[in-house]
């Protein structure tokens, strides 16, 4: 009995066929997961407030932005150009007090009004919040 051997480097029509089908597959696949990953997004940005989070945005002095994310012990920062930083809160006098474990960056903030130390110096100042 004669075996017959499959030649996998002969290109025939349903091997182009084949490829034509996994390229475009491939493509459409990119495709419909990209509006799915966007779609997953848009409605995250979009829910409703977690209880017990606080989300607050503030306008400073100079123009940056700051976006706050205060939570039962902490806040996580966001800088305008992008640097992010979670803070744990700690003793303050007047208002709230976050630091990070050395303390070389502070966020503080009271009402609507808020500031930044970095190293000791203010960074940022006279940040009030966006409504």
């Amino acid at each position: 009995m004669k075996k017959n051997k499959i030649d996998f480097k002969k290109i025939t029509w349903y091997s182009q066929l084949l490829a034509v089908v996994l390229f475009f597959g491939t493509f459409t696949l990119g495709f419909y997961l990209g509006g799915m990953y966007k779609e997953v997004k848009i409605k995250s940005i979009t829910a409703e407030p977690i209880p017990g989070i606080i989300l607050a945005k503030f306008s400073c002095e100079d123009g940056q932005l700051i976006s706050v994310t205060f939570f039962k012990d902490g806040a996580r920062i966001i800088m305008g150009n992008g640097e992010t930083l979670t803070l744990l809160r700690t003793i303050s006098g007047s208002g709230a007090r976050y630091a990070n474990q050395d303390e070389s960056f502070v966020f503080w903030n009271k009402g609507d009004t808020a500031f930044i130390e970095r190293d000791g110096e203010q960074v940022l100042k006279n940040c009030v919040e966006k409504k």
